[in-house]
């Protein structure tokens, strides 16, 4: 028996995650850096996780909107690890609404 997380608590968890790595970035940049984009990781498990298990099925409009936001996210990452870009504030405005997105889909 398979125990099922929340999308809530998944997008809280990597929340907390993205508030404690920039406290350690404070301290220490170069660690705090890394671990800021290793934070994003459970989210975008998650989400690959879910995108599997639905494949071949029909999606809802949410679904489609979520599935930009994850790739968005991924391509953000990457761009700025590989040095293009550095614009780590819209990672977190990406998680932002995906959040929201997911709070008009419970209520």
């Amino acid at each position: 028996m398979e125990k099922k997380i929340s999308e809530r608590k998944v997008l809280i968890f990597t929340a907390v995650l993205i508030v404690f790595t920039g406290l350690i970035r404070i301290f220490n940049y170069p660690v705090g850096f890394v671990l800021f984009y290793l934070a994003f990781f459970p989210y975008i498990f998650y989400r690959f996780k879910y995108y599997y298990k639905l494949r071949g099925k029909s999606k809802e409009q949410i679904d489609r909107y979520r599935f930009i936001i994850l790739v968005t996210i991924i391509v953000t990452i990457l761009l700025n690890l590989i040095g293009i870009q550095d614009v780590e504030f819209f990672l977190l405005f990406l998680i932002m609404i995906d959040f929201l997105l997911v709070i008009n889909k419970t209520s």
